[in-house]
């Protein structure tokens, strides 16, 4: 695909990060071709926020298996950085999960959607890279119903820097009204699901959501791939029970429960599925599953038996399918002309926040509420 991204159309907004707007576009071709587009403005963020889009476009152009985003195109201008990904029309394991009666997966989809992901963080660690971001809302639905990773900007490559791929940048502290203490950790609140990222060097910098990150982590120790094992399990977890394992009435609450609880496995209990998220949220990571045999000794649980992985990405029917690529080619179709420019769209919402406006914006392709 050969995308000129700064002539790109968008039409509407997929999601927001810390860092960057994700945007639903399309390109000036004809028939024309959708994607997601990222972009990151220079003027509103840190240089830090610049330097970790930079640091993601680095680590997308690296990667090459069915589980893992292609970095499409990427395009750097005075004010905007922008890169494209191709289009995942089934949204985000988080948005399926609240789309079943009983927000829970089948033990079959479990096993399905799990064992991709653990294809997925095995391609990563074999590129030294820690993933330090695994959620349900990063991991999204290809058009052929298989997974694939997002949000790699807090990713770290822990190979030595004479490694090809370059440092990523150090997060700078969050703003001291936000700051609030447990041992050595501290967060920064962002949406439902609060990330954290403050600075420190290396393996030693606390980053993640505060649901999903592990206890070395919260300690404020090194950690490494066992981080995203034990991300695995709080995951598998949430995938089973509708919830996340260490939830508290507040973030200090939430960090000692992953400290000192031990997960609640309510009803009957799947002995070969509990035994899994048991072993991957062992508190200790050097008894985790995973941090001895990394991938290979997670797929060897039995919770796997059977289970066919060179032929994952060959599976005809998932647990779940989206619509038709042509239902969304009649849907570019008919999008056509009413889409929207990038900067248009990030001027009016400066222009809305400025004035301290509650409404939303006269075009509904404009508007600044969340798809």
């Amino acid at each position: 695909m050969d995308l000129d991204l700064e002539r790109a159309t968008a039409f509407k907004v997929l999601g927001r990060g810390a860092t960057g707007t994700v945007f639903l576009a399309s390109s000036a071709a004809d028939p024309p071709e959708l994607f997601a587009l990222k972009a990151v403005q220079k003027s509103n963020h840190s240089p830090s926020a610049a330097a970790r889009a930079r640091w993601e476009a680095t680590v997308l152009s690296r990667l090459n298996h069915p589980f893992l985003p292609t970095l499409l195109g990427q395009s750097e201008s005075s004010d905007l950085i922008l890169y494209a990904l191709p289009f995942c029309p089934g949204g985000d394991l988080n948005s399926l999960r609240y789309s079943h009666p009983d927000r829970v997966f089948s033990t079959p989809s479990i096993r399905f959607y799990a064992s991709e992901i653990v294809c997925a963080l095995s391609h990563l660690h074999r590129l030294h890279i820690v993933y330090r971001d695994l959620k349900p809302e990063n991991v999204l639905i290809q058009s052929s119903g298989h997974v694939t990773l997002s949000d790699f900007d807090l990713s770290r490559h822990l190979l030595p820097r004479s490694s090809p791929l370059p440092p990523p940048p150090q997060p700078p502290p969050p703003p001291r009204r936000h700051r609030r203490s447990l041992t050595r950790a501290r967060v920064s609140p962002v949406s439902r699901r609060r990330t954290c990222d403050c600075g420190g060097e290396r393996s030693n910098s606390f980053v993640g959501t505060e649901e999903y990150v592990s206890p070395e982590v919260v300690r404020g120790e090194g950690h490494e791939y066992a981080v995203d094992w034990w991300a695995l399990g709080v995951l598998t977890y949430e995938m089973a029970y509708g919830r996340t394992p260490f939830r508290g009435r507040d973030r200090k609450e939430t960090f000692r429960n992953v400290l000192t609880r031990s997960p609640e496995f309510v009803g009957k209990r799947r002995s070969d599925l509990t035994d899994l998220i048991e072993r991957l949220l062992e508190k200790d990571p050097h008894r985790r599953l995973g941090f001895v045999g990394g991938a290979e000794e997670v797929k060897a649980h039995p919770f796997f038996r059977g289970l066919k992985w060179e032929m994952l990405a060959e599976v005809q029917r998932p647990p779940y399918l989206p619509p038709l690529d042509d239902d969304v080619e009649n849907w570019t179709v008919e999008m056509k002309g009413k889409g929207f420019d990038v900067r248009e769209y990030f001027k009016r919402a400066e222009q809305i926040r400025e004035e301290g406006l509650v409404t939303p914006l006269e075009s509904p392709s404009l508007s600044l509420t969340e798809f």
